[in-house]
């Protein structure tokens, strides 16, 4: 998970604190000015978000922020419409990063396009993520709301206009909770909603509307700090709380305490699209039970970095009572952090737990999460696991084991469906620490109570369940009407195992009945919410999240249906019509008719383009062919008469005085589009993969020598020069000051490594994981070191998750593809390259298919001198199924995307290979370059003449609106590349300046 509070800005103004549906949200803006400086911001709230805004030398001004809130029952459905000023010369791009409570989730938001609100419509996530870097790169108005981890959120809006404003709107519903511990009598039980009001400067103009249906006035208490809010009635017969100010800069928080609805049933029904769905609130007279005394328990102690964040006093409070309680106990201890450390064993008599607690009090938090790691002894009678349940690194998730498991947060960004889950089908208790005092906590988790044992209907179907435990002597019940009327009966089982049944009523009319008692009536403030139909969306969806990989369909089909925010769709706004028509999405209902019109013209000018596209790669597999069969020649080349020129006029001779100064108009590469020139007039005749091993290059002996990379930040020495029992201490010490930076982990992590360290080298490599969630940049790294560090177990799922967050670029599936290569799956690697070779990708990815197909046709070639299993390539082309082996082979490839860098090779000859010079004179082939994408750029030669071969990267600049300080390249050397003797080298090292360039390493061919 990512701690948004510890990140390292270089320019960090605090801009407002607010909170009710963006819980206790603090708004920062982000900057790379020059001379940057920053202003202290407020105390840290429990939930933090930040606004990230690049070359924002002004900060961002709010200029007016308005809440409108609805109540119904315990739901607040709450609207926040900001206003943005942006008071700089230049247009920005906005990213809001934010995160909200348990009980709260995001349904929809709009942004302002040509003076009115454009609500945002549901979209694939990755189709999302791609559409809205498209059309950043041709400038036009796009935003984009999605999902990251848990409850954490990411909205991108741009543009940001010079000395203007921008509007967008954020909805969140909200599940209002009491805090009255399980057994505790009270005589008024109430319902708390809270807007916390802090701000770090004046916002010109606020307005808070919270109106709150089926409750008179004088039974709602209101107040913003210790002054009195007085509710009110509205004309349509709602009360009301409304708050107004100008150029407000107060601390405060409203709070709006309301009667609890326990005695009270509440069913709602509503329509929406066409089907009925219900949602009620039942009253149940929950038994209590303690339970039996544990002997045995097993702690889990989560200790990745993030777990820093938790609120630590919160937890030791609890261990405090709970020892108390249980004075004596055997207590097996796990911490886990990117692996499990071997169990410890304490003994707890007369409550004294102290060298337990000295051993928690001194954990180290760091690395990345891997709760599947961890086994629970089979023996333990309960299992408490401390941790904010957001599993970021391997590929298996928490087994509870067959004891009961208490779960127990007190973080703020927390996989709360998922954590639930786990406890209470283990006959534990999900407890938010966040939220109950450490009395309430130890009552929940010491005591047994009514839990729902199943649910039945006659007339309605998918039934979800908020909890299986009572909250506030309520069980919230929703779920689809199929008949006009329909019974559901629901069976409840006491501590002691007894069990009885409720039964209620349900009908499609504007009222129903539940059977033994009154009941609250809808309202048409809950009809105009949809409170029904969104309650079921939601509640459905928190089950199918548990599992987002398995359900990931059913989470497309429902967040589509319902313009949800989920793991695996995102919201979007887009700027005109035509966007939506080319991006296949349905827009909202004001462009529906034109959309119609242009998608059925688009459908009819539409051709078949993967055929099409296939015979373009079997034509420029020829051109490879013919290169390859070519007899180049070795000798020293004549002396030229004039000096080459590449397209754009600069000297072949001399590179580094290449014509490009960055990305705003790179010159054309003067050779053709193919992966190497054609050089023969027809395509080589047909062989299979055999035929050409057998054609392959003598493979002369060649050295690969990489020139290491040596950072020369000022931690690197302290770490390369501590003894060995001093080097974990060391980097422990520096590591506050770089929580931002990869380049800080990578380098660290060499070090361990090489100081024969792979334990540490990899807790500390994981840290990646938890940098910035779903950060297919920075995983991608991590996924490459992995693999450089011979972990590809570990690197698969990453690459994975990178493929699941950006299947619309090839890179994707080469990754994973390779990965699965390197741990020894060879058809699930060719079947993930053959999908890039096949797949028409966007222009700015040339000649990947080649680079793809030369490394498919490679692992098959492997796998047929190995005389391993034949892999299953009936489905490939066989036009293309040929293996073409090198003497050397070269590919690099980065991290950020609309990044422009080059390889370049020089061969014996002090010939350069390049991007203006992609054949050289003894045959070495250059690919295509790449000026907006990752790479890879590959440089290729079958019969390499005896010397050296340099090879440098050349970085020439980026276009991206927020980017990393440095970027990270990943470069493989090859010798006998597609033959028995192929040898592989990898290094990754960073680029951080224009037109920087790097000499990477050298082969020596004998």
């Amino acid at each position: 998970m990512l701690n948004l509070a510890r990140m390292n800005f270089r320019f960090v103004v605090s801009v407002l604190l607010l909170s009710a549906g963006l819980l206790m949200m603090s708004l920062t803006a982000y900057s790379q000015a020059p001379r940057a400086t920053v202003v202290a911001p407020l105390p840290s709230p429990e939930w933090s978000t930040r606004l990230l805004v690049r070359d924002a030398k002004i900060p961002i001004e709010l200029a007016r922020l308005r809440i409108d809130s609805k109540i119904v029952g315990r739901i607040a459905q709450t609207r926040y419409e900001f206003e943005f000023y942006n008071p700089n010369q230049q247009i920005l791009e906005a990213e809001l990063q934010f995160a909200l409570a348990p009980n709260q989730t995001v349904t929809g938001f709009a942004l302002d396009i040509d003076g009115g609100l454009r609500p945002a419509v549901s979209v694939e996530k990755a189709k999302g993520q791609q559409i809205f870097e498209d059309v950043v790169r041709t400038r036009v108005d796009p935003a984009l709301l999605e999902k990251t981890v848990g409850n954490n959120f990411k909205l991108r809006v741009y543009p940001l206009p010079t000395q203007g404003s921008r509007r967008v709107v954020i909805d969140v519903s909200e599940f209002l909770v009491t805090n009255s511990a399980v057994g505790k009598a009270s005589n008024s039980p109430r319902l708390l909603y809270q807007i916390p009001l802090q701000f770090a400067q004046a916002i010109k103009n606020l307005e808070v509307n919270v109106e709150v249906a089926g409750f008179e006035p004088a039974s709602v208490m209101a107040r913003l700090g210790a002054a009195v809010i007085a509710a009110n009635k509205t004309t349509s017969g709602e009360t009301q709380v409304a708050l107004k100010r100008s150029n407000y800069s107060s601390n405060g928080i409203v709070q709006i305490r309301l009667p609890s609805s326990a005695k009270k049933p509440f069913v709602s029904v509503n329509e929406y699209k066409g089907k009925s769905y219900f949602y009620a609130e039942v009253p149940i007279a929950s038994k209590t039970a303690l339970r039996e005394t544990p002997k045995i328990i097993s702690l889990v102690w989560d200790a990745s970095g993030s777990a820093a964040s938790r609120n630590q006093s919160r937890e030791f409070a609890l261990l405090e009572q709970f020892f108390r309680t249980y004075p004596t106990l055997e207590v097996d201890l796990i911490i886990v952090r990117d692996a499990a450390q071997p169990t410890q064993r304490f003994s707890v008599k007369n409550s004294q737990w102290s060298d337990l607690q000295k051993v928690l009090e001194q954990t180290i938090y760091d690395g990345a999460t891997n709760l599947g790691a961890v086994t629970v002894a089979e023996n333990n009678d309960l299992t408490l696991l401390f941790s904010d349940g957001i599993s970021n690194f391997g590929e298996n998730y928490f087994s509870a084991g067959k004891a009961p498991l208490i779960a127990l947060n007190s973080a703020n960004s927390v996989e709360t469906s998922r954590l639930r889950e786990i406890a209470e089908n283990s006959g534990g208790v999900f407890i938010d620490l966040m939220r109950f005092s450490t009395a309430e906590a130890m009552a929940r988790l010491r005591t047994n109570q009514t839990r729902l044992g199943s649910f039945r209907a006659t007339g309605a179907t998918e039934l979800f369940s908020a909890s299986r435990f009572v909250d506030g002597a309520t069980l919230a019940i929703a779920g689809q009407l199929t008949e006009p009327k329909a019974e559901i009966e629901l069976e409840l089982i006491a501590p002691d195992g007894s069990r009885t049944t409720r039964r209620i009523d349900v009908q499609t009319k504007a009222e129903a009945k539940l059977k033994s008692s009154s009941q609250t009536q809808p309202t048409s403030a809950a009809n105009a919410i949809n409170l029904a139909a969104m309650r079921w969306a939601n509640l459905k969806l928190e089950s199918l999240e548990i599992e987002p990989q398995k359900n990931q369909a059913a989470i497309k089909r429902l967040g589509s249906q319902f313009a949800l925010l989920t793991s695996n769709t995102s919201l979007i706004v887009l700027d005109s019509v035509q966007d939506y028509v080319r991006y296949d999405i349905e827009p909202p209902t004001a462009l529906q008719a034109a959309w119609q019109r242009l998608t059925a013209q688009k459908r009819e000018r539409e051709l078949d383009d993967k055929t099409k596209h296939l015979e373009r790669i079997v034509s420029r597999f020829n051109q490879r062919q013919n290169w390859w069969n070519r007899d180049f020649p070795k000798e020293n080349p004549p002396a030229p008469k004039t000096q080459e020129k590449a397209a754009s006029g600069a000297g072949v001779s001399s590179p580094s005085a290449a014509p490009r100064v960055g990305m705003a108009s790179p010159p054309p590469a003067p050779a053709p589009a193919a992966s190497a020139p054609s050089v023969a007039p027809s395509a080589a005749p047909p062989h299979s993969s055999r035929a050409a091993t057998e054609n392959s290059p003598a493979t002369a002996s060649a050295s690969i020598t990489l020139k290491k990379w040596v950072p020369d930040a000022p931690y690197v020495k302290r770490l390369r020069e501590a003894k060995p029992e001093e080097r974990y201490a060391r980097y422990l010490d520096e590591r506050p000051s770089y929580l931002s930076s990869t380049a800080f982990f990578l380098d660290a992590a060499d070090i361990f490594f090489e100081q024969q360290q792979p334990d540490l080298a990899l807790r500390i490599l994981s840290n990646l994981a938890e940098m910035n969630l779903e950060n297919r940049h920075i995983l991608r790294i991590l996924g490459y070191r992995l693999n450089q560090a011979k972990k590809s177990d570990l690197a698969l799922p990453i690459f994975a998750k990178v493929l699941r967050l950006s299947p619309n670029e090839p890179q994707s599936y080469r990754d994973l593809g390779l990965a699965y290569e390197q741990n020894g799956q060879p058809q699930k690697a060719v079947d993930l390259l053959w999908e890039v070779v096949t797949k028409p990708w966007n222009n700015r990815f040339p000649d990947i298919e080649m680079i793809c197909l030369a490394e498919l046709n490679a692992i098959v070639a492997a796998n047929q001198i190995t005389g391993k299993t034949a892999l299953v390539t009936s489905s490939f082309d066989p036009r293309l199924l040929k293996n073409l082996p090198l003497d050397l082979r070269v590919v690099l490839s980065w991290d950020a995307d609309n990044t422009d860098i080059d390889l370049w090779v020089t061969d014996p000859n002090g010939e350069r290979a390049f991007y203006g010079k992609r054949l050289t004179y003894q045959g070495g082939a250059m690919s295509a370059d790449f000026v907006g994408g990752y790479g890879p750029e590959e440089f290729a030669i079958k019969f390499a003449k005896p010397g050296k071969y340099t090879v440098t990267a050349m970085f020439y600049g980026h276009n991206q609106q927020l980017v990393a300080p440095a970027t990270t390249l990943m470069l493989k050397f090859s010798t006998g590349f597609g033959s028995a003797k192929q040898v592989d080298q990898d290094i990754i090292l960073r680029l951080s300046g224009r037109r920087q360039e790097v000499v990477v390493g050298t082969f020596d061919v004998k």
